[in-house]
């Protein structure tokens, strides 16, 4: 039996660790997950599905000083984040690649989407999500994805994957393109949501992230990465977070 204070529930994260025993040596350690204890009400019981993350990489595993090195580090960066007003939502696989123009992207034959791609463009890839947030009372989602490059001023830049059913780790695999200059992709933003879909009702946010110049952390850097090798595929998981600068969430 774990005890915490009704006003502690809303800022404690439940952190679960899988090990292997191992009797001979130190037991080695698997992945862990965590569920932030707001999302459980007093009384009722609740069934999360979710995955576990990888460890942290370390120098040598086998050396007990250098493990407990690596983690002492990651413990820091787990309080660091435990202290940021956020809360973890999932975790989502983008694949970004900048297609740089074709030398005729008017002439040739070929289908309408690789005439439209040989003008240039930025192609962004939907992959998958990882232990998403569960916002029906089945313990599980029917999650989607959008995706917004903003500034968008005539709204014409949404783009929606299909919706997965009852799940909270959905494959989607869906690509997306926009035509788009080098030099227009620099000022721009890209903004990747994550929702559930509920009928008859108005669908619940779930979580989101935000890609661009001015963003930081993983976010940064896979938009940078994109800019800097034209032409190639660069995939990045990201954190959803329940809350992004500037964003209204409707639908």
């Amino acid at each position: 039996m774990w005890r915490a204070l009704r006003t502690q529930v809303e800022i404690l994260v439940r952190w679960v660790s899988v090990c292997d025993e191992d009797k001979l040596t130190h037991n080695e350690f698997i992945g862990e997950s965590r569920v932030a204890l707001r999302r459980v009400k007093p009384d009722q019981p609740k069934h999360f599905n979710v995955c576990l993350e990888h460890p942290p990489p370390l120098a040598s595993p086998t050396a007990m000083s250098t493990a407990l090195r690596g983690i002492s580090c990651y413990l820091r960066e787990w309080e660091t984040e435990q202290q940021r007003s956020l809360e973890e939502r999932g975790r989502l696989l983008l694949c970004l690649q900048f297609l740089p123009p074709a030398q005729d992207p008017e002439g040739g034959e070929g289908t309408p989407e690789a005439k439209e791609r040989a003008k240039g463009g930025l192609c962004v890839g939907v992959r998958r999500c990882a232990h998403l947030a569960a916002m029906d009372v089945n313990g599980f989602s029917d999650p989607y994805v959008k995706t917004y490059l903003k500034p968008d001023v005539k709204k014409k830049s949404k783009h929606k994957t299909a919706v997965i059913k009852k799940t909270l780790n959905p494959e989607f695999n869906e690509e997306f393109f926009y035509e788009i200059t080098f030099n227009e992709l620099a000022t721009k933003t890209l903004e990747v949501t994550v929702w559930d879909y509920d009928l008859g009702k108005s669908n619940d946010f779930i979580g989101g992230v935000s890609l661009g110049c001015h963003s930081q952390g993983d976010a940064l850097q896979h938009w940078i990465d994109c800019l800097k090798n034209k032409g190639k595929k660069v995939e990045r998981w990201h954190t959803l977070t329940n809350d992004l600068p500037g964003s209204s969430f409707q639908e």
